[in-house]
């Protein structure tokens, strides 16, 4: 297996000479926010990126034939050097080859005696011209199919065949995503009735250790009902901490080739979207006998890892077991215990065992960040829903010790696994994390030193965890964090490359949620194959592969999923703000600025916004483009600045919000150096910015007067970090 930075895979370097030039390929299109296409070749392998301007008029879904362009021939992204010198495959479409059947979930619109469907996901702008619609509504979600496409220079035609409801419904909202992207919601009859009967499984456990005898906890958020890992912490016969992780033996429930597999692999993993849960198992498994309820037997396959007083890991075993957990308990109960108060404070072995886990989890947790971890702390708020479908709350989570506890015991399981398999030459499920480019690391080098810090060349991940620990605790932290994980590839599966450039693992894969996660589920089946000794048990590398192909592609589009209801559900309570005359005032932090205005993101809300530049001053206000700010007299702001602004319209179908500066507060309170940025310089003794008038509150589907200049960028990627 490669490490990262060092990627084996088909790149533009595989054709050589004038055969490049002819070179084609077909596949399946995607098509990204902002109009970026990718072709997931048929054959398998690395997707081709496709600029927005070389998609042509093929759709989302649509088998297209792809002709390869040499490296720096196009203006998108797929031009130029990726991580480890390979040139990423760029290419433009030729040909449509077979039209994609799939439904898209729209806004009904109208525009005179015409009717566009505006795509409730966007992508690169693209709308549909609708001719019959029935007898639905302007503002109607409806469901459309495309039909034809005889004029590029207009928009394609579709026709309506369904109804979802009044887009003013938020009920509808969790519905209409699920059709967007395709989310298998019910599961088939003969998964179901295999899912009945594994009960009965739970009564012939085979050969197992008898592990009942240990004091085990599960740690969950309070609306968990599928608990599939357990912890206990015991000692050797020489003293040395010896880590439980138990995780549910999902594999003994779900065999290879039955028809519960099947659709496990198809739907890859649950998707936990705001106010439901589409699983990837049936209720009598995930929430049945594969959960680590208390008080009840239950099967796992454990790892026990042996640390040293260092927390440095000495040894390691699997074994598969039956438990039964003591206890049950939320994060906010285990941070009790491990901060000793209320219930918490009581030394009983449950409260015991959480405060000896809480200390070896942060001994980890210290020795992981000094191998150069990135601590890159999520920025995307929680968002709590009444009961029917609206905000009623927006929390920022924090990570605490109950939560860093989870997450060490589950690193080093993963870790330990992806080693003992590594060790014994299996090959196996990698979860792979790629060195950024080194493009972007340098764009983001020159986007810090723009708001007046120190910003070390970002050669290695040494360098960035120096940047990230500089900002800490100052109002650009989660700016500077953010700019981080921008410049982040994402993680993925692979049956080829390993290691983990986030965590700064040499060996990871994912083994700890089986229950949600179907790579988990082939890596307990790996696993205990190579236990047994049994090689010709492990799956051949092209089945791999693709299962690591799949279950990339099904984690993204539930992650899409997920971040998507988030987004309809904070444009929504925006808009009901606006619509009773409220415009909420929020934190932001300018991240770049145009002459027309300032964008900025509030992270309170992990959104962003433009503010235009006459809400910023009466006066001409100038841009500087080598600094990047905006000036005024009395006012100057740049990249870093942290204002203090009002919400004044939302345009849903184009995704933008507009912001009205109220005030810039005086000290960004420094630069994470600790010394004076010219922005809090230029800003000593400023007075709120005069605005010229309120924006008018904007109804849904009524696009508000556009500002000078080009709008908010679109594609730009919001919230939580990428799962590890």
């Amino acid at each position: 297996m490669t490490k990262p930075g060092r990627p084996r895979r088909r790149t533009a370097a595989d054709y050589e000479g004038d055969a490049f030039a002819r070179r084609t390929v077909e596949g399946v299109l995607s098509v990204s926010r902002g109009g970026t296409g990718f072709v997931s070749p048929r054959g398998g392998g690395e997707d081709i990126v496709v600029p927005e301007e070389r998609v042509g008029p093929a759709l989302p879904g649509d088998i297209v034939e792809v002709a390869l362009e040499r490296p720096g021939s196009g203006r998108g992204p797929g031009a130029g050097k990726g991580a480890g010198g390979d040139a990423r495959l760029c290419g433009r479409i030729v040909r449509v080859l077979e039209r994609g059947a799939r439904d898209i979930v729209c806004i009904l619109r109208r525009t005179g005696r015409s009717w566009t469907a505006v795509p409730l996901i966007p992508f690169g702008g693209r709308t549909f011209h609708v001719s019959d619609v029935g007898a639905a509504r302007e503002g109607d979600r409806v469901v459309v199919r495309f039909s034809s496409w005889s004029n590029p220079a207009f928009n394609p035609e579709a026709e309506l065949v369904a109804v979802i409801g009044p887009d003013s419904e938020p009920s509808l909202d969790t519905e209409s995503v699920i059709r967007s992207f395709e989310l298998p919601a019910v599961f088939p009859p003969e998964v179901v009735e295999e899912a009945r009967r594994a009960p009965a499984m739970l009564a012939a456990p085979g050969e197992r250790e008898d592990m009942r005898g240990l004091t085990v906890v599960t740690i969950d958020p309070p609306s968990a009902r599928d608990f599939d890992d357990a912890l206990s912490l015991s000692r050797d016969a020489e003293g040395r901490r010896v880590l439980g992780v138990h995780i549910a033996d999902v594999s003994h429930f779900v065999r290879p080739g039955s028809a519960l597999d099947a659709e496990a692999r198809r739907r890859g993993t649950s998707a936990y979207l705001v106010d439901t849960v589409l699983p990837m198992l049936p209720e009598q498994l995930s929430n049945g006998v594969c959960s680590l309820v208390p008080g009840e037997d239950r099967l796992v396959f454990s790892a026990f890892l042996t640390f040293d007083e260092a927390g440095i890991p000495v040894a390691r075993r699997f074994a598969k077991g039956v438990i039964r957990s003591a206890r049950r308990l939320t994060y906010a109960e285990a941070l009790d215990a491990i901060r000793q108060r209320g219930e918490g404070a009581a030394d009983t072995p449950e409260n015991v065992l959480v405060r000896e886990l809480s200390d070896l989890s942060q001994r980890l947790r210290r020795n992981r960040f000094a191998h150069f971890s990135l601590d890159i702390s999520s920025s995307e708020p929680e968002i709590v829903l009444g009961p029917d479908g609206r905000i009623v709350d927006v929390r920022v989570p924090e990570s605490d010790e109950a939560h860093q506890l989870v997450e060490e015991a589950m690193i080093a399981a993963n870790e330990a696994v992806a080693a003992e398999l590594a060790k014994r030459r299996i090959p196996h499920l990698c979860r792979f994390h790629d060195v950024p480019d080194p493009e972007k690391l340098d764009a983001l080098h020159e986007s810090l030193r723009a708001l007046g810090l120190r910003v070390p060349r970002l050669v290695d991940s040494g360098a960035i965890v120096r940047l990230l620990k500089s900002a800490k605790g100052t109002p650009l932290e989660t700016f500077v964090s953010m700019s981080v994980l921008r410049s982040m590839k994402r993680a993925e599966y692979s049956a080829d490359k390993e290691g983990h450039f986030g965590l700064a693992k040499r060996h990871y894969s994912h083994f700890t949620s089986p229950i949600r996660r179907y790579p988990d589920l082939v890596l307990h089946r790996q696993l205990a194959a190579a236990l047994a000794g049994d090689r010709a048990a492990q799956p051949k590398p092209d089945e791999l592969r693709a299962i690591a192909s799949e279950s990339t592609k099904t984690e993204f589009r539930a992650d899409q999923a997920e971040r998507s209801l988030v987004e309809i559900k904070k444009y929504r309570f925006l808009e009901e703000k606006l619509a009773v005359g409220e415009e909420p005032q929020y934190d932001a932090v300018v991240s770049k600025c145009r002459p027309f205005g300032a964008f900025a993101d509030i992270p309170d809300l992990a959104i962003e916004g433009m503010v235009h530049v006459s809400t910023l001053s009466d006066a001409f206000v100038r841009f500087d483009p080598q600094s990047g700010r905006l000036s005024a007299p009395g006012i100057d702001i740049g990249p870093g600045s942290v204002l203090r602004v009002a919400v004044t319209g939302v345009d849903f179908d184009e995704r933008k919000i507009a912001l009205r500066a109220v005030s810039v507060i005086p000290d960004g309170q420094g630069a994470p150096d600790g010394r004076e940025s010219r922005h809090e310089r230029a800003s000593r003794g400023e007075t709120p910015a005069k605005p010229r008038g309120k924006a008018p509150a904007k109804p849904r589907g009524k696009t508000p007067p556009k500002p000078r200049g080009k709008g908010p960028e679109k594609g730009r990627k919001k919230g939580r970090v990428r799962r590890a």
